[in-house]
């Protein structure tokens, strides 16, 4: 009986803590009435409040050049105070040969030479707006003119200064969070070096215990099967490669409005890095498999010379896109379903509605959340997985399967 009551305890106390986090650092995002403007949309029509939440949930997935975690009551109006880390701007000017700063977007901003289109600053002629052409009009897609757009889905057009061309060198949201990352794996990797030459062979403790199994595993399951000797040569790449997507994952599963791996830019990066070392590692074999097929016909040849090629960048590509799909998948599908609440509640006109799909939100949303934690881990390793795949088949040598194939035909015949 006290096992079972221990057990009710234990099982509903995290389930409070995760469902705490979640009304409290997720929902004040979907307030009516935020101060900040910045994640939600708010339109009256027809007399009731409405919610954007396609910008809401694209505002959480796309990169900023300020990290906004959530927003405290400010007035008694209603109006909320966001917490957030403004981020500078640092702009190469072409024109002048020299390097601009800028604490954040408003000091950008009052420099009237600038307006900020798609988290990215555009020279203009004058922040005033051209109020002469309408949003619609074609001469927008020439480029003489930027239109940008703010939180309340007004739009303005500015005339572009074409004499002006900088190159934005900003840190940004997802620069910062990858930067605190890298931070936390150098503690964690410095702490376990300094516990094993403190300990040596002895059994591990503490951290260590944690990360050994996991270095084991991927030098034993991941690099050995399929890097064919040459493990030793790989595994440093291949362990920051791991660590480095697993630790990402799981700091985006915390309050703190993070979407590293879920950020195409990232996964495009760590799959060129991948592909440029697939490319050092090729050997004669692998480039004659693509450019001369051998022990086929020529017609043949010249036909899979193209199938090869295009095999060849469908390879990053493909880890690209699985890593980057996944994690943006979780984080949309726990919005969306946070977002039930405000939308059959219709932005708080009609609470009954509201209340009524919340438990089920809630449920719902609690348990994509904690398949996160099982993605966050499994999109590690598969990446990592079909890393050491793809650089094993640029140095495995094919010969010796075409002679084996050559010696049984000879045998057949």
């Amino acid at each position: 009986m006290i096992h079972r009551k221990g057990t009710y305890y234990f099982v509903s106390h995290y389930f409070l803590i995760i469902t705490f986090l979640l009304v409290n650092l997720l929902f004040p995002k979907l307030v009516l009435g935020n101060e900040n403007k910045e994640n939600i949309d708010v339109h009256r029509a027809e007399g009731k409040k409405e919610i954007d939440m396609s910008k809401i949930m694209m505002h959480h997935v796309v990169d900023a050049h300020d990290w906004h975690i959530t927003d405290i009551p400010g007035s008694e109006s209603g109006e909320y105070i966001p917490i957030q880390l403004s981020l500078p701007w640092i702009l190469f000017n072409f024109t002048t040969g020299s390097l601009e700063f800028y604490k954040n977007t408003a000091e950008l901003h009052a420099t009237n030479r600038y307006v900020v289109a798609h988290e990215h600053a555009v020279p203009v002629s004058s922040t005033t707006p051209v109020t002469t052409i309408s949003v619609d009009s074609a001469e927008i897609d020439h480029h003489g003119y930027v239109v940008t757009e703010d939180h309340h889905g007004n739009k303005a057009i500015y005339s572009k200064n074409a004499a002006i061309q900088v190159l934005d060198l900003s840190i940004t949201k997802t620069v910062l969070q990858i930067a605190l990352v890298c931070v936390l794996l150098l503690l964690v990797f410095i702490s376990v070096a300094k516990s094993y030459t403190k300990r040596g062979i002895s059994a591990p403790k503490g951290l260590q215990a944690i990360i050994e199994p996991v270095i084991v595993f991927v030098r034993d399951e991941i690099a050995k099967p399929n890097l064919n000797g040459k493990h030793d040569k790989y595994l440093p790449y291949l362990l920051s490669l791991f660590f480095f997507i697993w630790f990402s994952n799981l700091f985006g599963l915390t309050p703190l409005n993070s979407n590293i791996a879920g950020n195409i830019s990232v996964t495009v990066t760590l799959a060129i890095l991948t592909l440029i070392l697939i490319l050092s590692s090729t050997t004669k074999s692998f480039w004659s498999h693509i450019f001369w097929f051998p022990g086929v016909p020529l017609p043949v040849k010249l036909l899979m010379i193209p199938v090869e090629l295009v095999g060849m960048i469908a390879k990053p590509f493909a880890l690209t896109v699985r890593l980057f799909a996944n994690i943006v998948a979780g984080h949309l599908m726990i919005l969306a379903l946070i977002g039930l609440i405000f939308i059959l509640g219709e932005g708080g006109s009609n609470p009954r509605a509201g209340f009524v799909i919340a438990p089920l939100s809630l449920i719902f949303g609690l348990f994509i959340y904690a398949m996160e934690f099982l993605v966050a881990v499994v999109q590690a390793y598969v990446f990592t997985l079909l890393t050491a795949v793809f650089i094993g088949q640029a140095f495995e040598d094919h010969s010796h399967s075409h002679d084996h194939l050559h010696s049984h035909e000879t045998k057949h015949h």
